[in-house]
């Protein structure tokens, strides 16, 4: 979004999707930032950095990346990120049906997001990812889609929904609609 309005590149771009992405921030980073001491906080960012240095990123900055999901951080990003009417935006999201349809750290932040706000992937609030023309992602049974399973993290087939059908079933409704 900031690329197509600040960047100039609104004319290059005709649709933008977005999968599970928070627009709004995520209040759980301000709640884990308050809740966790500094020493465990610096421990996390440095396991991150160093995993994003073994792929290539030559200064990585884990806790900036995490501070840029916060909502009052989305907020001042707001004017630099306004849509443009050339584009056509859309949004997906999916959401956990249960604490046990994802494993560590997905089911943690289940639960503080089902607490601070509702429902969610086990990363993003469901309403936060609402931005444009807006779908619901679902699978059948009782688990949920997590926020890991729209990027076949864990390599699991889950009744009802196929990854890479949903990726592409999304491009053949672009291009049905013109794009």
């Amino acid at each position: 979004r900031y690329a197509i309005s600040s960047l100039g590149l609104g004319d290059c771009v005709a649709t933008l999707t977005t999968i599970n992405t928070p627009h709004l921030g995520s209040d759980m980073v301000d709640y884990l930032m308050k809740k966790m001491p500094d020493k465990m906080i610096k421990w996390i960012a440095d396991r991150y950095n160093s995993i994003f240095r073994k792929l290539g990123d030559k200064e990585p900055d884990f806790l900036a990346g995490v501070g840029d999901l916060s909502p009052v951080r989305l907020k001042q990003l707001a004017p630099y990120m306004e849509d443009c009417p050339e584009v056509s935006y859309r949004s997906c999201m999916s959401v956990m049906k249960s604490v046990f349809s994802a494993g560590l750290p997905l089911n943690v932040g289940y639960l503080i997001i089902k607490r601070l706000n509702g429902r969610s992937d086990g990363l993003v609030w469901e309403n936060a990812a609402i931005h444009g023309e807006h779908r619901m992602v679902t699978a059948k049974g009782i688990r949920g889609i997590s926020h890991g399973d729209t990027i076949d993290l864990f390599r699991e087939n889950i009744e009802g929904y196929d990854v890479r059908e949903f990726y592409a079933n999304l491009v053949a409704e672009l291009k049905k609609q013109g794009f």
